[in-house]
């Protein structure tokens, strides 16, 4: 029963009035935020082994940590406005503000959630080592853009233009069942997320205990999971028109404003030292490649690019003369032999070469025999030795004692 003399105009949170706990809960997680953001900055630019992160990623998170403080700031002013008490206590104007800046609201927390979404998916890009893993990446990728487009498509047109907002008052399709099933597909778009992320880490050279401690910095993302699961339980409460949902809603608005903040804090983990480390073990990988090899195709690639083999080019054996050949030849810029090339793309250096005459040149005579170089070296000849002359001793001791004998004879 709503009594508006029942209300202290120094109470915080009465039965009548839950905004208080909103306001805390959000500005808490916005502070939390906010540090966590700014540190992961100064760390990227200051901290050696984060400099070789992406820009891009720099500015997805800056952008989703902007989204998200925004998100904040809206949630309460809307609860200036009213977003905390039940209907009996607002004007149909207080109404209209509270729904419109819930639009505001709803609409930041879908871009927060899906530039968490695309910071965790181009991480993954980057660890991605083969076509595989990377068109699983890009796959998950677009699939969270038509998420993102469906929804806020869905929700520009959820209420008669050209008052969208007016969810409570208005007239609008099935609100229930739509955000039913836009938060359903977010689960599965995340738990798809965790387990590339868990494959990937898990796949790496690394050590057991960089795996193990990076799957429990990644089973963080399950808290989002049961944020969106929450958001599901008091879906019917937001957005009951028959009950009294500036009042009612206050749980959904905790989840959801929860959600967006943790989303953005997930996000920041990533550049702490495990992360860091695969990424930078994913990249040196990649860089140590070899420099020729076999993509998807069949084809080869040198540098990147790639190039047809010697078995893609036709076999024809062509019959020319043998003048047009030796012409292509000595000049390898005519059209003969730009005709015989291999690739339009390979152009031969532009050297002048000089050109042969008609007649040939007459021969030299040959050198005479004094200008002959002396190749007797190299030359061999055979040559028979004889055994040299030997004398026998005993020969000649006899013939000396045969002379001494007729020597006394002839005394």
């Amino acid at each position: 029963m709503c009594d508006e003399q029942a209300q202290q105009e120094n109470a915080l949170i009465s039965a009548q009035n839950h905004g208080t706990i909103l306001v805390m809960v959000a500005w808490f997680l916005a502070c939390l935020l906010a540090i966590c953001a700014v540190a992961r900055v100064i760390a990227r630019y200051r901290s050696g082994h984060l400099r070789h992160l992406s820009s891009t990623d720099d500015v997805i998170i800056i952008a989703a940590s902007i989204f998200a403080l925004g998100s904040t700031v809206i949630t309460s002013t809307a609860v200036d406005s009213g977003f905390r008490k039940k209907n009996c206590l607002l004007s149909n104007g207080d109404l209209e503000q509270i729904q419109l800046k819930l639009f505001v609201t709803t609409i930041l927390f879908v871009l927060t959630v899906s530039l968490t979404k695309s910071s965790v998916l181009l991480f993954l890009y980057h660890l991605a080592d083969n076509t595989v893993r990377r068109a699983s990446v890009l796959v998950i990728s677009i699939l969270v853009l038509l998420w993102t487009i469906a929804v806020l498509a869905g929700m520009v047109f959820q209420c008669e233009l050209p008052t969208p907002w007016m969810v409570w008052t208005g007239k609008c399709i099935p609100l229930i069942p739509f955000w039913m099933i836009a938060t359903i597909f977010d689960i599965v778009l995340e738990i798809a997320v965790i387990v590339l992320c868990a494959h990937r880490v898990w796949t790496l050279r690394e050590s057991c205990r960089q795996k193990t401690l990076a799957t429990l910095l990644l089973s963080m993302r399950f808290i989002l999971v049961a944020a969106s699961v929450v958001r599901l339980v008091y879906l019917q409460q937001a957005y009951d028109r028959n009950g009294d949902p500036a009042f009612d809603s206050i749980p959904y608005a905790v989840a959801t404003q929860g959600q967006t903040t943790l989303a953005v804090l997930v996000v920041c983990s990533l550049c702490l030292k495990p992360y860091a480390r695969f990424e930078t073990s994913g990249s040196q990988a990649s860089k140590h490649k070899p420099r020729h090899s076999k993509n998807w195709s069949g084809s080869i690639t040198i540098g990147g690019t790639p190039y047809e083999s010697y078995k893609s080019f036709p076999t024809s054996i062509t019959r020319e003369p043998l003048f047009t050949i030796q012409a292509s030849m000595s000049q390898p810029n005519s059209p003969a032999a730009s005709r015989h090339s291999l690739n339009h793309d390979i152009l031969l250096p532009n050297i002048p070469v000089p050109t042969r005459s008609a007649k040939r040149p007459p021969r030299p005579p040959p050198p005479s025999e004094e200008q002959r170089p002396d190749l007797s070296m190299f030359t061999r000849n055979t040559t028979i030795r004889q055994p040299p002359v030997v004398t026998r001793l005993v020969a000649l001791q006899e013939k000396e004692s045969t002379n001494g004998l007729k020597a006394r004879s002839q005394v």
